[in-house]
């Protein structure tokens, strides 16, 4: 015990050295961007592409994975490995840190002095940050002991360091970003999400999809959230304990449907063992699904806010919370917001529900929570579905124009950085 203590205080000593000495360095008019698990993805990626194509300002991206850096590299783009020598000099004099999750997507321990840019990678429906009230991430962000201080500010120090923007698509997003962050409203630029804005800036959608060559009645995305419980607990597959891939598969091809399983990264090893059955492909590993996501025909998902992404595509939307009361009291709970939310669409708890929801999207093209129940209604009405879209997408500026004057703004003047 007096090691781990010793080996965290030196850890913490080194950490917040590295980082205040890092603000001591002139920074450059240019920008460091890096993604979570080391990928090339998700609101960073779409960004990065738009300032590649736009010139807008000298655009580096940053990954531990060398495997990555050598394909974009390849591609023509600037890219280093975080520990490189260049990777190191670009990250200690960038005026600009764009991630999706935390520094360390690009490297968190030379961020000090540097304009902080977080574009997040969801809509808050379960609680984030400094909002979080239970499971094992809150004594992470409300460390009651001195043991559990010296845990949090030794293993945790990128989570403590608060972002200087975030993007926030409506007043309820910015709401709940001001609090789980500990920001202020002047922090927040009003805009949309850069990827799910690019497509739509650039016209894409040429992305090749696993069934292109293939005649499918039903393109379905079962998408769920990470369990937060996996941190301690990582054993057990609880998607195979909850579906039966074999059945599931059977019906798949009875009903000329095929599901695309996207687990978490940090779920991913569970995905390996699921994608032994037709008509189930995973894609996991994909960077991300933003660019097919306009060929999906049902979204499922459980507390991910990829539901709120798709709200602004014409797929329907089902939930599968199979472990709801577990996810509540174990992972996160949701924000209060949420329970008054109206339905984007039915919810089913168990396989045989989620069997039968399928196999009535096959005879009827939608779906419904049970055949015989023509009281259910399947999906949210028109109605229904504009008020979600107004409560999560408020704000129609395209995120990317409002990041390019952001930077523009910064090139010939300095920006003040909010208190």
């Amino acid at each position: 015990m007096l090691f781990s203590y010793v080996d965290q205080c030196i850890r913490l000593l080194i950490t917040q050295t590295l980082y205040c000495l890092s603000g001591l360095i002139p920074k450059q008019h240019k920008a460091v961007m890096g993604c979570y698990k080391n990928k090339f993805a998700d609101n960073s990626k779409y960004l990065f592409l738009h300032w590649q194509r736009q010139q807008t300002i000298t655009a580096i991206w940053i990954s531990g994975d060398k495997a990555l850096i050598k394909q974009l590299t390849q591609q023509g783009y600037l890219a280093y490995y975080r520990w490189s020598l260049m990777g190191v000099f670009h990250a200690l004099t960038a005026k600009y840190y764009i991630y999706n999750s935390y520094i360390g997507d690009i490297n968190q321990y030379f961020a000090k002095g540097a304009i902080k840019i977080n574009l997040w990678h969801g809509s808050p429906l379960k609680q984030i940050e400094f909002d979080i009230s239970n499971g094992p991430l809150h004594s992470v962000y409300h460390p009651s002991t001195w043991a559990q201080k010296l845990n949090a500010k030794a293993l945790y120090h990128q989570q403590y360091v608060k972002p200087d923007f975030m993007l926030a698509a409506s007043d309820t997003v910015k709401g709940l970003f001001r609090t789980g962050f500990k920001m202020t409203d002047e922090q927040f630029l009003c805009c949309g999400n850069p990827r799910t804005d690019y497509h739509r800036y650039y016209q894409i959608n040429n992305h090749q999809t696993p069934f292109t060559n293939q005649e499918v009645k039903h393109v379905i995305l079962y998408a769920p959230s990470w369990r937060d419980s996996s941190l301690t607990n990582d054993n057990n597959n609880i998607y195979a304990e909850a579906i039966n891939f074999k059945a599931l598969s059977t019906q798949l091809i009875d009903q000329n449907q095929i599901l695309l399983l996207r687990l978490h990264p940090n779920e991913a090893h569970f995905a390996a063992e699921l994608d032994q059955y037709p008509n189930i492909i995973n894609i996991t590993e994909w960077d991300d699904i933003y660019g097919i996501i306009n060929k999906i025909d049902l979204l499922i998902t459980d507390y991910s806010s990829i539901y709120i992404d798709a709200l602004q595509y014409k797929c329907d939307i089902a939930f599968f919370p199979f472990d709801k009361a577990h996810y509540h009291s174990e992972c996160r709970s949701e924000y209060s917001y949420v329970a008054k939310l109206p339905a984007a669409g039915p919810s089913v708890y168990n396989f045989a529900e989620l069997q039968n929801m399928l196999k009535h999207m096959a005879v009827n093209a939608e779906p419904s929570l049970n055949v015989a129940d023509s009281s259910r209604q399947a999906f949210c009405s028109p109605q229904t579905r504009q008020v979600l879209t107004n409560t999560f997408w408020q704000h129609s500026t395209n995120a990317l124009d409002c990041l390019d004057e952001l930077v523009k703004q910064g090139q010939h003047e300095a920006i003040k950085k909010p208190a």
